[in-house]
C-alpha cells in the first residue's frame, strides 16, 4: 500500500463573537450626531439663560432625602405596572411569559431610549423579546405598539382634563397649538388602528412578499393585545401616569421652596414632560423635557431658578438614575 501523507485536519472557522445590538447602535454615526446636537443645545441654554445657579444648589442641598426616596420609588413602581400590563398584552395574543424576564427587558428598553434617538428602545425591546423568549419579533413589536397607543391616548385624555382644571376651562393661547396637535395625533392613531382592524389583509398586498408574513404577525400582536380585559389595561395605564405625576409631586414636596401648586397643575406638568419624551429628535427628550418643565412651572408663577431646581431634581430620577440602573443591568446581561 502506498503511504499517504496525512493532511492536517481543517481548522474549523472561529465562532463569531456575539455582538451587542445596543453597543452597535451607540456607536452609530446618527447616534453620535444626536449627542453632538444635544451638546450644542445644552451649551446655548447654559450660556444664554439667566439662572441663579447658587440658589438652585442651595435648595438641592436642603432636599428632604426621605421624600425624595419616595419619588424614586414611585418612578420605578411605574415600571412594575408597565411590565404587568405588557405581560397581559402578550397573554391576550396567546403568549405566556414570566414577569421577571419581561421586567428585565423593559428596563433595558427604557435605558436604550435614554441613550439612543428615534425611540430605538422600542425596537430593541422587540429584539430582546425574540432573543430571550419564543415570541416572534414582529408579534412582540405589535404588542409594544398597542402599548404605546394606550399610553398616548390615556396621556392625552388626562392632559386635557388636568389642563382644563388647571386653566379653569380656558386654555391659554400658548398651549392651544400643542393641545390641537396632540388631539390630532390621537385621532389619527385611532383612525389608523381602525383601518388596520378592518383592512382584512388588503393593505398587505402592497408589501413585498417577504414582508407579508411579518406584517401578519405584527397585526396579530397589535390587535389581539386589546382582545381581553381592556378596562383593566386602561386602569393600569392610568396608574402608570399617576405614578409619573406622583414622582413630580414628591420632588416638589422634597424641596424647601414652599411652592403652592395644585394637584391638577402637578399632573399637567408631569404629563407635559412625559409627552415631550415621545419626540424622537433627542435621546430621552433630554433638554426638551427640562425646558418644557421649566416653561410650564414659570407660567404657573415660579421663578426660573425655582423651576430649574425642580426640573433638575426630577430628571435626576427619570433620566439619569435610569441610565445608571440600565447600564448596570445591561453590563450584567451582556456578561451573562
Amino acid at each position: 500500500m502506498l503511504n499517504r501523507k496525512m493532511e492536517p485536519a481543517a481548522v474549523p472557522p472561529e465562532a463569531a463573537v456575539p455582538r451587542s445590538a445596543l453597543r452597535e447602535r451607540l456607536t452609530d454615526p446618527r447616534t453620535l450626531i444626536s449627542f453632538a446636537i444635544l451638546a450644542v443645545v445644552l451649551f446655548v441654554v447654559l450660556t444664554h439663560v439667566q439662572l441663579d445657579y447658587g440658589a438652585s444648589l442651595r435648595a438641592i442641598s436642603q432636599t428632604n432625602p426621605v421624600i425624595y426616596a419616595l419619588a424614586i420609588a414611585a418612578f420605578y413602581l411605574s415600571f412594575v405596572v408597565r411590565t404587568v400590563r405588557w405581560e397581559l398584552l402578550l397573554r391576550n395574543t396567546g403568549e405566556s411569559e414570566h414577569f421577571g424576564e419581561l421586567f428585565h427587558i423593559v428596563i433595558l428598553a427604557w435605558f436604550a431610549n435614554c441613550v439612543l434617538p428615534a425611540k430605538m428602545g422600542d425596537f430593541y425591546r422587540a429584539y430582546l423579546l425574540r432573543q430571550q423568549t419564543d415570541v416572534s419579533g414582529s408579534k412582540g413589536l405589535g404588542t409594544i405598539f398597542s402599548e404605546r397607543a394606550l399610553d398616548f391616548l390615556v396621556l392625552m385624555s388626562l392632559l386635557v382634563v388636568s389642563g382644563l382644571i388647571s386653566f379653569r376651562a380656558s386654555v391659554p393661547e400658548r398651549f392651544l397649538p400643542a393641545f390641537v396637535v396632540g388631539l390630532a395625533i390621537a385621532g389619527g392613531l385611532i383612525g389608523g388602528l381602525l383601518v388596520i382592524r378592518y383592512s382584512e389583509g388588503r393593505l398587505s398586498r402592497y408589501l413585498p412578499e417577504r414582508l407579508r408574513e411579518r406584517a401578519t404577525r405584527f397585526k396579530h400582536g397589535l390587535l389581539s393585545a386589546f382582545a381581553g380585559r381592556l378596562p383593566f389595561l386602561l386602569g393600569l395605564t392610568v396608574l402608570v401616569w399617576l405614578a409619573e405625576s406622583t414622582r413630580l409631586y414628591l420632588v416638589v414636596q422634597a424641596l424647601p421652596l414652599h411652592l403652592s401648586l395644585s394637584l391638577a397643575q402637578i399632573v399637567f406638568i408631569a404629563l407635559v414632560a412625559s409627552l415631550l419624551t415621545t419626540i424622537p429628535a433627542l435621546p430621552g427628550g433630554l433638554v426638551l423635557v427640562e425646558g418644557g418643565i421649566i416653561a410650564v412651572l414659570v407660567f404657573f408663577g415660579l421663578t426660573a431658578s425655582q423651576a430649574f431646581t425642580v426640573a433638575i431634581l426630577d430628571r435626576l430620577i427619570s433620566y439619569w438614575s435610569l441610565i445608571a440602573v440600565g447600564l448596570v443591568v445591561f453590563l450584567l446581561s451582556h456578561r451573562r
